[in-house]
């Protein structure tokens, strides 16, 4: 199963009935995951930076300041979290530019996704996760996506 697939399946698994409850909707994502080796946690947690990445751009930063603003680097950060869960046709739709109603959303929790299904499957803490990804999604990482 190649990587975007994984991350869309795992993402089909949110609780939306849960929704306000962040923990409470990904709580299955994460339960999946814990069940899985680690290169899949991994490949997920990679597949999730790359992207973030890919809508760490100039011209989105510019909608979600239009929208926002106050923005800051976490704000659009949070808000690319958004297109995350919503979908692949949602996420191509924000990556070009064509999908604005996120950006006055933001789902920070996705991020930690990764570590806590690592942390629940190995009995220890979320701190210790020990996998970093390939590629930076923190606000201005994507160089050529500023230009």
């Amino acid at each position: 199963m190649d990587p975007y697939t994984l991350f869309g399946n795992m993402m089909d698994l949110c609780d939306w009935s849960r929704q306000g409850d962040d923990a409470a909707v990904l709580r299955p994502v994460i339960r999946r995951l814990a069940r899985q080796p680690d290169t899949v946690i991994f490949a997920f947690d990679d597949t999730m930076a790359e992207l973030l990445y890919r809508l760490d751009t100039r011209q989105l930063a510019q909608q979600c300041r239009q929208a926002q603003p106050y923005m800051s680097g976490d704000s659009f950060l949070y808000a690319r979290c958004v297109a995350l869960v919503n979908g692949p046709a949602y996420y191509e739709n924000v990556r070009r530019g064509r999908e604005t109603s996120l950006w006055g959303m933001e789902f920070e929790a996705v991020l930690s996704v990764p570590a806590a299904a690592w942390a629940h499957k190995h009995r220890r803490p979320a701190a210790e996760y020990p996998h970093r990804t390939p590629l930076c999604y923190e606000t201005g990482s994507n160089g050529a996506g500023w230009q």
